[in-house]
């Protein structure tokens, strides 16, 4: 059998229920049967991922690969390494692809020139129940949320696609290293970061994301997160991500700076500023409940940032 053109890869983790809509979704595409396979990145699942493969054994497009080290960045890694296809795309395992998903990524890399190093497309949410009014356009993002509208296109340096819906160039993730696996979600943690520093590595390096509407997932959104605690754990997180990827950029010498003293520009005391009224406002005596839950996010991120500087000198744990 000749290689595939893509290796679409699903790395997992204890959620064979979400892992089976995930692969049914790959199976339905309307893309030729020999263009693709499915590579599942079993990443030390203690539960029942590996029978759940097991179901789908007669269909010669679906392989699985054990992974014992734990760590999404690991299981990306593992997962391009093992693809028989000339580009590797990424689906989160509690998502499910449109039937576009694979014809769409396949488009994009024969026709578009000079070719695109990163591609991807909208992330629409599956709502369990409905979200409650305080998540806005901002809070969505952390849920996945990605849209930049139904025209294809490169994209600038400020905009982002979603690590779990994106496709590459093997030779891409060869040449670069793959994700550094001092970043992503963790066994006990959800630390992210390797996305927005595999971005910059791309742009560094000349190349360009590209997004194009048909390459479009749908990311369950379970009703545990849309509670204000999940967004306080989430943005606490961030706080270290952002932190732990800026010393990692400094030490793969990328464009990042620990030193904010010779651009601030005021800066400083508009941060004051801002950690001031947030403060004031999470007491929620001054304002409405929704902008009392965004104080405290914002609090939570602040207290992560303060948390990274911490675990980074003293060591990941």
């Amino acid at each position: 059998m000749s290689a595939p053109f893509v290796t679409a890869v699903i790395c997992t983790r204890n959620r064979s229920s979400f892992l089976r809509k995930c692969l049914i979704s790959l199976q339905r595409q309307d893309a030729a049967a020999g263009s693709y396979e499915i590579l599942v990145v079993d990443n030390g699942s203690t539960d029942s991922t590996a029978e759940t493969v097991k179901e789908f054994r007669n269909d010669p497009r679906i392989r699985y690969v054990y992974e014992p080290v734990a760590g999404l960045s690991r299981a990306r890694n593992t997962g391009w390494r093992n693809a028989r296809g000339s580009y590797v795309g990424y689906i989160d395992d509690d998502a499910t692809a449109a039937d576009t998903w694979v014809t769409s990524v396949i488009a994009v890399f024969l026709e578009l020139s000079p070719e695109a190093s990163w591609v991807g497309g909208p992330i629409e949410l599956d709502w369990e129940v409905p979200g409650p009014a305080w998540i806005d356009e901002e809070l969505m993002v952390p849920l996945g949320y990605v849209n930049w509208g139904q025209i294809p296109r490169s994209l600038l340096r400020r905009e982002r696609l979603g690590g779990g819906n994106s496709a590459y160039p093997k030779r891409v993730l060869q040449d670069l290293g793959g994700f550094d696996e001092r970043l992503g979600r963790g066994k006990n943690d959800l630390l992210s970061g390797e996305e927005t520093q595999f971005q910059k590595k791309v742009e560094e390096n000349g190349g360009f994301l590209y997004y194009h509407p048909g390459v479009k997932i749908f990311h369950w959104v379970g009703r545990e997160r849309i509670r204000p605690a999940w967004f306080y754990r989430r943005y606490y997180w961030g706080g270290i991500t952002d932190y732990f990827m800026v010393q990692s950029m400094i030490d793969t010498d990328l464009s990042a700076t620990d030193d904010t003293s010779a651009t601030d520009n005021g800066e400083s005391g508009k941060r004051w500023q801002r950690l001031v009224a947030n403060l004031v406002l999470a007491t929620g005596i001054f304002a409405p409940s929704g902008k009392t839950i965004r104080s405290r996010v914002y609090l939570a991120y602040v207290l992560g940032y303060l948390a990274g500087m911490f675990r980074w000198k003293f060591g990941k744990s």
